[in-house]
Formats: structure tokens, C-alpha cells, sequence
């Protein structure tokens, strides 16, 4: 079996059940894809995937087919499955989703937020500095996302998570996509938007916690989007 799925969209508090082979192989794909070893365009076939994870048809099969259910390939008879690229249209609409989500969950965390739950954020925070002065696109993205999957995770809202979990999966299609260039065109080492976050949430100031939320999520259309 190949090499499983790592990052923001391993995340998932409700699947911690062994995974089948199906599901294997879809997050190794997934993750194949993400990494850009299958960049958008690229066409993948049963033969050469069951080749590659020696399995046969039947998992591998139900693997492309939950991929292109989510958008991530599509069907070409008699040819394959293409890897599907991601539109500037599409990343804004699924920011403007993005948006909703992390400041309701937000909202709903810094009343009741706990000195663990910001401790755990602190320990984040923290990890997220030493990533500071390395120009892989990659770790910094995963960290970056880890952080905004934890803070909403505080809400306590599975249902609101979830979907963020799903939100997140998409952008981490596109993220060497698009983010590889505007990361070498900026060189930004700036981690401390997610500081002045927790700095908010300790204070329980509601409204700043909030605008510096949108900002810290803003910054990936205004770098990706408007290069």
C-alpha cells in the first residue's frame, strides 16, 4: 500500500475506525495529488493504480469514483480519470464559505473558551514559530490550516468542523496549484496573525478575535487570487 494521507484532512474525529482499502487508496491519491505528484490535468488509470498498490479493481474503482463524487477527478471514458483543476471562481466562493464557518464557530468559542482549550492553541502557535525561517509551501500551509481546524474544533460544534474539514480538503488541492508561486514571489515568514488571534481569544474580545480571523483568512485570496 502506498504512502496514506497526512495533513489538515486527516483530521477527523469521527474516523478513527481502521480504514478499508478503498479508503486507502483514495486518501494516497489525494495525497499524490496535494504534494503534486498527480498536478491538475494529469490522467490516472485502474491498471497502473492497482499496479501501484497491489489491489485489485474492485477498491481501487470505488477510490476514483469517491474522488470524482467530490470533484477531486473526473470520469473520461475509455481514457481515465482526470485530476480536475481548481478556478480562481472556485476558490472565492469556497472562501466566502470558508469565511462563514470559521467566524460562526469563532463566535461561539471565545464566551466559553477554557484555559486548556487556549493552552492547546498556545502549544500551536508555538510549533507554527519554528516553521518561520523554512520556505517549504507545503508545512507551512498544513500548519496553518492544523491551526484554524483546532480553533474551530474548540466550538464544540462536530457538525461545523466537518465542513470545515471538507472546506480545508479543497484548498489543499490548490494549494501548490497556486500558493507556490505567490509564496516565492512574498517570501512571508509572518507567523504571528495566529498570536494576535490567541491574544483576542484571552482577553474573550469577541470582535477583534473576529476581524483579525477574517484578515488572517483574507491574506490567502489577496496572495493566491491577486498575485
Amino acid at each position: 500500500m502506498g504512502k496514506g494521507s497526512s495533513g489538515v484532512y486527516a483530521s477527523r474525529p469521527d474516523r478513527e475506525e481502521k480504514k478499508s482499502i478503498k479508503e486507502q487508496i483514495s486518501e494516497s491519491i489525494f495525497e499524490d495529488i496535494t504534494t503534486g505528484i498527480y498536478p491538475p490535468g494529469t490522467v490516472l488509470n485502474e491498471g497502473t493504480l492497482m499496479e501501484k498498490y497491489g489491489a485489485s479493481k474492485s477498491p481501487v474503482r470505488e477510490a476514483l469514483v469517491e474522488l470524482c463524487n467530490e470533484g477531486v477527478l473526473t470520469n473520461i471514458p475509455r481514457f481515465g480519470y482526470q485530476v480536475v483543476p481548481i478556478t480562481p471562481g472556485q476558490f472565492r466562493d469556497m472562501q466566502e464559505l470558508r469565511l462563514i464557518i470559521e467566524e460562526s464557530a469563532l463566535r461561539r468559542t471565545v464566551p466559553f473558551i477554557t484555559d486548556d482549550q487556549l493552552a492547546e492553541l498556545e502549544e500551536n502557535v508555538r510549533a507554527g514559530a519554528y516553521l518561520a525561517e523554512e520556505k517549504d509551501v507545503l508545512k507551512h500551509w498544513r500548519h496553518n490550516m492544523s491551526f484554524h481546524l483546532l480553533l474551530c474544533k474548540q466550538c464544540q460544534n462536530l457538525y461545523l468542523y466537518k465542513t470545515l474539514v471538507g472546506i480545508l480538503r479543497f484548498f489543499s488541492r490548490g494549494a501548490l496549484q497556486y500558493y507556490t508561486n505567490s509564496w516565492e514571489k512574498s517570501k512571508r515568514t509572518d507567523t504571528t496573525s495566529h498570536e494576535r488571534i490567541l491574544e483576542a481569544l484571552r482577553a474573550r474580545d469577541t470582535e477583534t478575535a473576529a476581524a483579525l480571523l477574517r484578515k488572517d483568512i483574507a491574506c490567502m485570496e489577496e496572495e493566491i487570487i491577486r498575485p
